[in-house]
């Protein structure tokens, strides 16, 4: 498993249908009763979790809709069903919840911390924004509704929500299609690629998500693989599955 680099930022953006204002006292009290060593540091909403080194920083702010427009128009690229003007019309205010590793962390600690934040962030908000929030999860090029974000932790575990899988005819080569993973790269770990035709799309996709899972818990993937960089933007390590290939 690789590292993460130093001072890594990972973030999501919290879409919500008005501006909202989560009391720095009582979301410190509600994060402490996760664990009870976090330290607030600022009454603006910063918070450090220790570890065994440089505490993990966490920031709550609000920002306006497009103050991630750029992540913003990549994450509705692969979700389909939004589009710019049904956010702006459904959620013009957005919180967005940031943490900052100053050190090399295992991913799955700092996914963990990430998404203990997160869940405190996302109970702490009156019940109506809670249900209409939508989660623009910036390194995975994705937009969840809060029951879509749900289900996946239910589903995938902690690595649900902060992998997407892509299919895209990507190669140019006519019938044959991409499926690789955005999210993998922001934890410290290479993204997953594969490039088919014969296979089912939808069982392709299950697969990769099942791919993630494996590697995400540290145990070996169960397909030939080579490491490559990345064939679709953005640019970044990857791991080729041979998937055609195993099943001759």
């Amino acid at each position: 498993m690789q590292p993460l680099t130093s001072h890594v930022r990972y973030s999501v953006q919290i879409l919500l249908p008005r501006a909202v204002r989560i009391e720095s006292e009582v979301l410190h009290a509600r994060l402490c009763a996760w664990r009870g060593d976090i330290e607030l540091l600022s009454e603006r909403l910063l918070f450090a979790i220790p570890t065994a080194d440089l505490p993990l920083l966490v920031h709550i702010f609000p920002a306006s809709l497009d103050a991630y427009a750029a992540s913003l128009c990549d994450a509705l690229t692969w979700s389909p069903e939004w589009r710019w003007a049904d956010l702006e019309g459904r959620c013009p205010a957005s919180l967005v919840v940031a943490l900052t590793a100053q050190r090399p962390i295992n991913h799955a600690s700092m996914l963990l911390s990430f998404l203990a934040v997160l869940d405190t962030v996302l109970f702490t908000l009156p019940d109506y924004d809670r249900e209409a929030a939508i989660l623009h999860w910036i390194p995975a090029q994705q937009l969840l509704t809060f029951a879509r974000y749900r289900e996946l932790r239910t589903e995938l575990g902690p690595c649900g929500p902060a992998v997407n899988v892509r299919i895209a005819n990507a190669t140019g080569r006519p019938g044959e299609l991409l499926a690789d993973t955005v999210g993998m790269g922001e934890l410290g770990l290479p993204d997953l690629q594969t490039v088919f035709k014969r296979a089912d799309p939808n069982d392709v996709m299950e697969l990769m998500r099942a791919m993630v899972r494996t590697m995400f818990v540290g145990d070996p993937l169960q397909l030939p693989w080579v490491e490559e960089t990345a064939l679709f933007p953005p640019q970044r390590d990857a791991l080729t599955l041979k998937l055609e290939d195993s099943a001759r």
